[in-house]
């Protein structure tokens, strides 16, 4: 699991200590069980179920024992489990050298079996992502009633939780580009699994607490998974293969999350949503031995024989190009790096990001409780909602034709627009007498756009920036989702409470929709494009991951090659095939090194 520079024995170890830390959260997370337990039905009795008792024939109403002793040993082990396993996983791997080499996209002629195995490891950790923020909207109505606490005061909890969900997307990117997307992505897994002990925490202080480390580590799983895609997948497979992965992701994310509500919030309260976190998280740590390092970074931290390796396993092969001038500045890793070379295109992924953000965690993720002050109740409003992401599935196959076939930035600006129109029919549910059959219909089309718009967001993202700064690009663009998911619930509630129920937040956000797409399609990069300040047309350009260009300010700087690849850029190069060559033609460049 663990990539080291001292050898076989460092390697066993951290995996061992890996290992350990497994085990220690998990025995973290096991030991509060009994805790859950008393606190579901204590949840039970407080909200006036039939037959239950409270903890310890516990009055309702009665306040709970704030720490056990066995809630105490646990949160200890967790804490603990996720120092040995971050030492373990941190501790010798040899960081890249951000200006000694520049790689480029991989290139092969056609998908093994192993990149399908891959690729459905990497969209089942992107239904355990998605799957978890969407499951606060269905938390909020029973936490209400259990800490008898007004929708208006809970709804702090998902400002908190999409808080650290947007501090993990730029946390987990920097470390991604910094340590490994494998090796970020493992331990952003372990904290998703030690936050599971969210559900037995007493009191809903401690929820906000544990939901935001919870948030944190579901915020880093989205952009190393794109990212992981971006750089394990051929050029011309790229886009239909991360649309499809993000599809099926989201879409099964909000199924799981609705699933789960309607069928184990009724008998287990609440609290058992949180729970289904270590079993999830457990398949992800079985499955990740599938999950290659991406060998683009592989290579810009100077190991070759293992990005070699992982080339093999994918079918493809290292190649080289002549050395070419390399800008140091567009290949240093950070934040800084996007604000200060891209700064338009940043700025329209933020804005696009926020919008999403505000109507999935505003609107979307509000609405199981909003139907519920509308006289449907729970149970009936969760099943209403599954139904409809179940009813928009088989539209997945267009999302992928049109991003794939069409063009990526405006089909992503498509969506943006469908997403309105979605919207729009809840607006005019809500206001007239059209039934259930207009709600689900607009319900549909919403969590069919949204899913989406995250399906294509991320992707777009990972593209468009060069290598060095892919991760931290595509953390960027999941950090807006969530910055917009922060801003959402408390402007909802605020714009509920000047009266004109639903309709008036689904026409606010359908403008902003709009906004959205306008200025996504006047300054958003196609994909195969640089995003460099003088970015020469889509068909000039070879590959996505080329350095981006830079005003020319005297004669041309010499060639910088890293000792790691000796004299030359490295370039992972398809086995030789006409197809490749025609893709080049087609693109307007002279292909090289195939």
């Amino acid at each position: 699991m663990i990539r080291t520079t001292d050898g076989a024995p460092t390697k066993r170890r951290g995996q061992l200590g890996f290992l350990l830390g497994v085990a220690l959260v998990t025995a973290g997370v096991l030991t509060q069980l009994p805790d859950v337990k008393m606190m579901i039905d204590h949840g039970r009795a407080e909200t006036g179920a039939a037959g239950m008792p409270g903890m310890d024939g516990m009055p309702a109403g009665e306040p709970m024992e704030m720490w056990t002793p066995t809630m105490l040993l646990g949160m200890a082990l967790l804490l603990v489990g996720m120092v040995v396993a971050g030492r373990a996983l941190f501790g010798g791997v040899q960081r890249p050298d951000a200006e000694s080499v520049t790689v480029e996209s991989i290139e092969h002629g056609r998908l093994r079996p192993a990149y399908a195995v891959t690729c459905a490891v990497l969209t089942i950790a992107l239904v355990v992502d998605i799957m978890k923020p969407l499951t606060l909207g269905f938390v909020m109505p029973g936490m209400s009633d259990e800490y008898h606490m007004s929708l208006e005061a809970v709804s702090i909890l998902p400002l908190v939780a999409l808080t650290g969900t947007a501090v993990g997307s730029v946390l987990w990117g920097l470390l991604g580009d910094r340590y490994g997307r494998r090796t970020a992505l493992l331990l952003a897994t372990l904290l998703f699994i030690a936050t599971s002990a969210c559900g037995a925490m007493p009191s809903f202080e401690w929820n906000l607490v544990m939901c935001f480390a919870m948030g944190t580590s579901a915020g880093g799983l989205l952009p190393l998974v794109f990212t992981l895609l971006a750089e394990l997948t051929p050029r011309r497979h790229r886009g239909w293969v991360a649309v499809t992965v993000g599809s099926i992701g989201g879409l099964g994310g909000y199924l799981a999350a609705s699933e789960a509500a309607h069928y184990l919030e009724p008998a287990l309260t609440w609290r058992s949503l949180w729970l289904i976190g270590l079993p999830s998280g457990l398949l992800l740590l079985v499955l990740a031995p599938l999950i290659p390092e991406s060998p683009l970074y592989l290579l810009r931290a100077g190991r070759r024989a293992e990005a070699e390796a992982v080339l093999r396993r994918y079918g493809s092969h290292l190649g080289a190009t002549p050395p070419a001038a390399v800008d140091p500045g567009a290949t240093r890793p950070g934040m800084a790096t996007l604000l200060r070379r891209y700064p338009v295109v940043t700025s329209v992924i933020g804005v696009v990001g926020i919008v999403w953000g505000l109507v999935n965690f505003g609107f979307l993720v509000m609405l199981p409780a909003q139907l519920r002050e509308a006289g449907l109740a729970g149970g009936v409003a969760s099943g209403l909602l599954a139904d409809s992401a179940l009813y928009s599935t088989p539209a997945l196959a267009l999302v992928v034709l049109l991003y794939a076939g069409w063009s990526g930035r405006r089909a992503l600006a498509l969506f943006i627009l469908v997403t309105g129109v979605g919207l729009g029919g809840v607006a005019v549910w809500s206001v007239g007498d059209a039934g259930q059959t207009l709600l689900l219909a607009s319900i549909g089309l919403l969590v069919l756009a949204l899913s989406a718009v995250n399906a294509m967001l991320l992707p777009y993202s990972a593209e468009i920036y060069p290598t060095a700064t892919r991760a931290t690009g595509s953390g960027f663009a999941g950090a807006a989702t969530k910055v917009g998911g922060i801003l959402g619930p408390s402007a909802m509630l605020l714009i509920l409470s000047l009266g004109g129920g639903l309709a008036v937040p689904a026409i606010a956000l359908g403008v902003l929709c709009l906004v959205a797409a306008g200025l996504l399609l006047a300054f958003g990069p196609e994909l195969g494009a640089s995003v460099g300040p003088l970015a020469p047309p889509a068909a000039d350009v070879d590959r996505a991951d080329d350095p981006p260009p830079t005003e020319p300010a005297g004669p041309a700087a010499p060639p910088v090659a890293g000792p790691a690849v000796g004299a030359a850029t490295a370039r992972l190069a398809a086995v030789p095939s006409d197809g490749a060559a025609e893709e080049a033609r087609t693109a307007g460049a002279t292909p090289t090194a195939t």
